[in-house]
């Protein structure tokens, strides 16, 4: 007996509908701010019924989370993608410099990032918090990674690497979006590829000194 696919067109409308409603809302947010985002406007935008984003998602907050999924903010595999692209030759120095500057052209390359970016620092509401939840996901992947490296390269080194990299991130997302309106920070370049090259180069030369006695 033929196996029964009658359902299998509804799966397919149900993810398409559902992928509509979570664009609608990156659309909102990219092209009028976050104040637009509801979801009679995201409804409307996605030429669907707003029933459908309790009945697909369960409630807004659920779209919301879908929404955040969708807008990582970083590649979730970015450790293992910078230490496969530094091969034999990486060291935990080159893997923070690479990581500094991969950070930046990740932020400077995506306008949507900044203005999220921005927006959890003044706001917190459902998608804000999903935003922080996503990324706190991924970050602890990173630094996992990163924790087995510096165990491998240099054993018995002690550092706290949660802290070091919740640095790193913060100091690229702060300065990278305060680069859009001042191109002098403490004295560096920070519109610059040579600036960001002598920031990433400091917080390397911290690693590749000796492990302290």
């Amino acid at each position: 007996m033929a196996p029964d696919t009658s359902s299998t067109p509804q799966r397919r409308d149900r993810a398409a509908t559902e992928q509509r409603l979570v664009q609608a809302t990156i659309e909102l947010i990219r092209d009028s701010g976050f104040d637009a985002v509801g979801v009679n406007a995201i409804a409307e935008r996605a030429g669907v019924s707003k029933v459908l984003i309790y009945r697909y998602f369960g409630d807004y907050a659920g779209l919301l989370r879908a929404v955040a999924e969708e807008l990582k903010g970083f590649d979730p595999d970015l450790a293992a993608s910078i230490v496969g692209r530094l091969g034999a030759d990486a060291t935990p120095g080159s893997l923070l410099r690479t990581t500094v500057l991969a950070l930046r052209d990740m932020v400077t390359g995506d306008e949507l990032m900044k203005r999220l970016l921005m927006w959890e620092l003044s706001a917190q509401n459902e998608l804000t918090t999903a935003l922080c939840e996503s990324r706190e996901i991924i970050g602890l992947e990173q630094t996992r990674r990163f924790q087995e490296f510096l165990a491998a390269a240099r054993p018995g080194d002690e550092v706290d690497v949660h802290a070091l990299l919740a640095l790193v991130t913060a100091g690229v997302y702060y300065l990278t979006l305060r680069s859009d309106t001042i191109p002098v920070f403490n004295g560096v370049d920070i519109q610059s590829d040579a600036g960001w090259q002598r920031i990433a180069d400091a917080v390397g030369d911290l690693m590749e000194r000796p492990p302290a006695r």
